[in-house]
């Protein structure tokens, strides 16, 4: 009997090489992979809502798998942490249908994004937090981030030889919110493209500090040539930090 398990995993992506499987460097599928086959005592692959770079962390990635055999879900969750390493946790694990697919049953996801705005570098965020050193006024900053709201073609805010055949994407909302010396901006979207929420916020923070303004966004959307764009923000501070189904 085929059984297929769903689970959300936190980690710290600032020591893998991203989430992917690939030969001869550490990689979260596979160190999350290696934890199952051990537990199941069978070889278990897993498929994950979406890839994340090197760097990028992830509060809420989702992955499913399937088995031969049934465990019950709290000693896949103890059997796992016990066993994975510090800078990753399973947080939960679900029983599903087998219709449900990781990827292509998900509608909709949000990216966290973390600046740390103090004139002094930290320590302890260095590998947490995009450390811009001049102050950001959340006002229009927010103003130029909510020009990309809505269903667009986003090939300029996408690695240019990953753009796909349709890069239309909806993003249904961006929050921005100051706490202390961060500012946390989420992005919820029904899909991304590659690098496409670093490429939304090295835009606007390059647009915001030459007083540039909304109208200057829309011409590089239009222009959809990702060499009209901003700087790509560096991948430590991004989260996926919750996929919706």
């Amino acid at each position: 009997m085929k059984v297929k398990k769903k689970c959300v995993v936190e980690y710290d992506g600032t020591n893998f090489y991203g989430w992917q499987r690939q030969k001869n460097v550490r990689t979260v599928q596979k160190v999350i992979e290696d934890a199952l086959s051990k537990i199941y005592k069978a070889e278990i692959k897993i498929v994950g809502s979406g890839r994340t770079d090197t760097g990028v962390h992830a509060l809420g990635q989702v992955f499913h798998f399937t088995a031969s055999r049934y465990l019950e879900n709290r000693s896949v969750l103890m059997g796992l942490n016990s066993i994975l390493p510090d800078d990753v946790v399973i947080k939960k694990v679900d029983d599903v249908d087998n219709n449900f697919h990781a990827q292509k049953s998900a509608k909709s996801k949000t990216y966290l994004y973390k600046i740390y705005n103090h004139p002094v570098r930290s320590a302890i965020y260095r590998n947490r937090a995009w450390w811009i050193r001049e102050e950001i006024r959340l006002e229009k900053f927010e103003e130029l981030l909510n020009c990309f709201v809505g269903e667009k073609d986003f090939s300029a805010m996408c690695l240019k030889r990953s753009v796909p055949e349709n890069p239309v994407r909806k993003i249904n909302f961006v929050n921005i919110s100051k706490e202390d010396t961060f500012i946390n901006i989420e992005i919820n979207a029904n899909g991304f493209l590659h690098n496409m929420v670093r490429n939304i916020v090295g835009t606007v923070v390059d647009i915001y500090f030459n007083n540039g303004c909304v109208d200057d966004i829309e011409k590089i959307l239009e222009s959809r040539d990702r060499e009209q764009a901003g700087r790509t923000a560096p991948a430590h501070g991004l989260y996926l930090k919750e996929v919706f189904y």
